[in-house]
């Protein structure tokens, strides 16, 4: 941690007469941005990478979309954009879709289940029609539909029937992920073809997904966008990303060994670095991408972004009880480090349809000053920028899914 290693608790900025001992050990300094958190001896450093590194989030608990001062994109005259976003039950993918659909654009809710997608698209009809009153051009459609990015065969059936439609893709918004409770113990939870449950989701779920999708992102008559959530904490230099444990793929031993792997780096099961491996998974993964876009001409550009730190969100729902209700009360009222789910949506909506992302290709923007609601263009991590790590795990992600491929057919 960068903060001070002062153990005087009359220097601590939490509201210490209402909160249990274990929160008013933990200390945050809120001089350099909320980058100041550290641990005291009776917060292990896992508990602590439990609440702050990996976006620590609490199941929905407002609205998708706030009544006020609501940013409404809207769309261009003409053909309906078709935007398919995946994880948009809940959190920004909803908030995003909501706001998307208000201004004129055809949003499809790729959801694990289709119970899931039916809910989340009664909801945001609902907001839509309360937001579409401002805007001159009326709402695009929203449909649900069922992926789970848990299961192959889930995904080959959703891209299957997506295929048959004949629909071009304009944006493809790769938003979905999991991230199990830092303090979880081995046997890793695993996909239904195998795969650490984490990565096996975030990344080649979407990377399967990307790959049976391309052709109908490539039929868009416009500029075809593909838009990765990724996160800061790919990076072990951040603020989120230097707590806890640290994002690093090593040489993907793990990865190369097929299926039955726990870690992509070949090493014991560490749920919280699992999520940090799997955001830096989806920053190889755009740019690797993007290289592979570029070099055979296609107008498809893919970039990724970080929403920040988002307290209110189904994400992290494996996450503790009160605990984690007690950090979501500092984060956002105390540090005020975190930001909030409608602007997380902006964030995603910027990414899919802003003029600002025009001709940008293999970027990667963030809130650069937590707390702060800025959203800019940033550079990635160290590791992430390695191109032939990039090359590598394409490869590896090709290999693995292939061998789970034919272990279903065997």
């Amino acid at each position: 941690s960068s903060s001070s290693s002062s153990s005087s608790s009359s220097s601590s900025p939490i509201c210490r007469s209402t909160l249990p001992r274990k929160l008013r050990d933990l200390r945050c300094s809120a001089a350099e941005e909320g980058k100041g958190w550290q641990e005291e001896t009776r917060v292990s450093r896992r508990e602590a990478a439990a609440l702050l590194s990996s976006a620590v989030l609490l199941p929905a608990m407002v609205p998708a979309v706030a009544d006020e001062d609501v940013k409404i994109p809207m769309a261009p005259e003409g053909r309906r954009r078709n935007i398919v976003i995946t994880g948009s039950n809940s959190g920004i993918g909803k908030d995003a879709a909501c706001k998307l659909a208000a201004g004129g654009y055809n949003v499809f809710l790729a959801c694990r289940t289709m119970e899931k997608a039916m809910e989340a698209r009664r909801s945001v009809v609902e907001e839509v029609n309360a937001l579409s009153s401002r805007t001159k051009r009326g709402p695009g459609e929203v449909t649900a539909l069922e992926c789970d990015l848990s299961s192959l065969s889930s995904i080959r059936k959703f891209a299957d029937e997506w295929n048959k439609s004949g629909r071009p893709i304009d944006v493809l918004v790769l938003n979905a992920g999991v991230a199990l409770n830092t303090g979880a113990r081995p046997p890793p939870p695993r996909t239904k073809d195998g795969f650490e449950i984490t990565v096996g989701t975030n990344h080649l779920g979407h990377f399967y997904l990307t790959q049976l999708l391309l052709d109908a992102v490539e039929k868009s008559p416009e500029a075809p966008r593909i838009v990765v959530t990724a996160s800061q904490v790919h990076d072990p230099s951040s603020p989120g990303g230097n707590v806890g444990s640290k994002a690093t793929l090593g040489d993907m031993q793990g990865l190369a060994a097929g299926i039955e792997w726990e870690m992509v780096d070949g090493g014991g099961w560490d749920a919280d670095k699992a999520y940090k491996d799997s955001k830096l998974c989806n920053v190889l993964f755009t740019r690797e991408l993007q290289r592979r876009l570029q070099e055979k001409g296609s107008r498809v550009s893919c970039n990724c972004f970080s929403p920040g730190l988002i307290t209110r969100t189904g994400l992290f729902r494996d996450q503790g009880g009160f605990f984690l209700s007690a950090f979501d009360f500092i984060v956002n009222n105390v540090a005020k480090v975190a930001e909030t789910v409608s602007f997380g949506g902006d964030c995603l909506v910027t990414m899919a349809v802003s003029e600002s992302l025009e001709g940008k290709r293999g970027v990667f923007w963030s809130n650069s000053k937590p707390g702060k609601h800025t959203f800019e263009e940033v550079e990635v991590s160290a590791e992430a920028k390695d191109a032939e790590k990039g090359k590598r795990l394409w490869e590896l992600s090709e290999q693995a899914i292939t061998l789970a491929l034919k272990k279903q057919q065997a």
